[in-house]
């Protein structure tokens, strides 16, 4: 009685080992598992450095900014106030349309420690819709005049959506300062997510800036929009950027 029992083993033993012959296991692997993987760059090379300009839109300033911006195939972030987005429209377009990213600087330029919360979200309320109405993008991002805010109004801003942004970088540009200055504190302060705060309608930023773009781009650095620096995200792609020269910092 016991031998069908090893016979039925057996004949299940062999057909086991000969299957196992006849298929090993590399056989299973799927055809493709060797292949090279392609390697994804989703964004450029650190350090990351972000141009902003607060203030405007002015009238002939800010159209030889954006000229120099696209001429060094730079984009930029550009703080705008309400009220003179609605004076100059087409200037607001114009960033826009450049591959700028236009944020939020308020809508009257008011000092936000002085406000109430309430007032300070009107201020960016009524800037917002500017910008959205103008562009057809929406922004969460705004910086407080002067840097100016209470615990209060951060945490109205913060629950209401918004994003606020600061300086690692402060040229003192309004304040009068050179050329050489102005240069020579962005390079000085320069380092990986730097956020540098500069003016939309100061002389001297504007002729300071074709150095300083040619200096970081010298020292490794690519030039992004606020957003791209908070996000991690894809930046805009202007234009290649110029190979870096020799650069003279003084004027």
């Amino acid at each position: 009685m016991r031998f069908p029992f090893i016979r039925t083993s057996f004949s299940v033993l062999t057909g086991v080992l000969l299957f196992s012959q006849a298929v090993s296991p590399a056989d299973w692997r799927p055809a493709f598992q060797n292949l090279p993987r392609p390697v994804v760059q989703l964004t450029p090379p650190r350090p990351w450095i972000a141009l902003t300009f607060d203030d405007g839109p002015h009238p002939k300033m800010t159209e030889r900014l954006l000229a120099v911006l696209e001429e060094q195939h730079v984009p930029a972030t550009f703080f705008v106030v309400g009220k003179m987005a609605e004076r100059y429209p087409y200037l607001v377009q114009e960033i826009s349309a450049g591959g700028h990213e236009v944020s939020n600087h308020t809508y009257n330029h008011l000092h936000f420690a002085s406000l109430s919360p309430q007032d300070a979200l009107n201020e960016l309320s009524r800037t917002r819709e500017v910008i959205r109405r103008l562009t057809g993008k929406d922004t969460t991002y705004f910086r407080p005049p002067g840097g100016g805010y209470s615990r209060a109004i951060l945490r109205a801003t913060s629950r209401a959506g918004y994003h606020m942004v600061l300086w690692s970088t402060l040229t003192k540009d309004v304040d009068g300062a050179s050329r050489q200055l102005i240069t020579q504190r962005i390079l000085h302060g320069a380092h990986d997510g730097s956020i540098v705060l500069m003016h939309s309608g100061m002389p001297n930023t504007l002729n300071a800036l074709p150095d300083v773009i040619a200096a970081l781009r010298a020292q490794g650095y690519q030039f992004v929009t606020v957003s791209t620096l908070f996000n991690r995200t894809a930046p805009p792609t202007l234009a290649p950027a110029p190979a870096p020269e020799d650069v003279a910092l003084s004027d």
